[in-house]
């Protein structure tokens, strides 16, 4: 080689010229935030293609936890499974499960939230709610 990249494939490949197609993207950030008994409940959603991650909890950037869920085939009800925290805490589990049969999607939960009974729903509905508004976002 002289230094000057003449045998280098990629100087041929940069004379050449290239079209850019603009396309969707399937990678996508959506955060929201709603006060639910008096807490601020942070939601955090990285959208990947054909699945998304979501993050729920009181306190920005803490991960608990983390559950994942998909369908299948053989079941109704969506294969879940709890990847990283304490296994006895459903939380994550079973809205991963819930929310993968809703969207069809391979779905990944973080929730850091205390086990509430009245907290919870409410952030399911919320949930739910932003699932309606923006679609595209998850």
């Amino acid at each position: 080689m002289n230094g000057k990249g003449e045998d280098c494939p990629l100087s041929a490949a940069a004379e050449t010229s290239l079209s850019v197609t603009p396309t969707d993207t399937k990678l996508g950030v959506h955060n929201f935030m709603e006060n639910i008994l008096d807490q601020n409940v942070y939601f955090h959603v990285l959208k990947l293609e054909g699945s998304f991650y979501l993050w729920i909890g009181l306190k920005p950037a803490r991960m608990d936890n983390l559950a994942v869920a998909m369908a299948t085939r053989l079941d109704q009800v969506p294969c879940s499974s709890a990847l990283l925290g304490d296994r006895t805490n459903l939380i994550s589990t079973n809205l991963s499960q819930k929310l993968a049969k809703s969207t069809g999607k391979q779905v990944f939960i973080s929730c850091s939230l205390p086990d509430n009974r009245m907290l919870l729903p409410l952030v399911e509905k919320r949930l739910h709610e932003e699932l309606q508004t923006n679609p595209d976002k998850f």
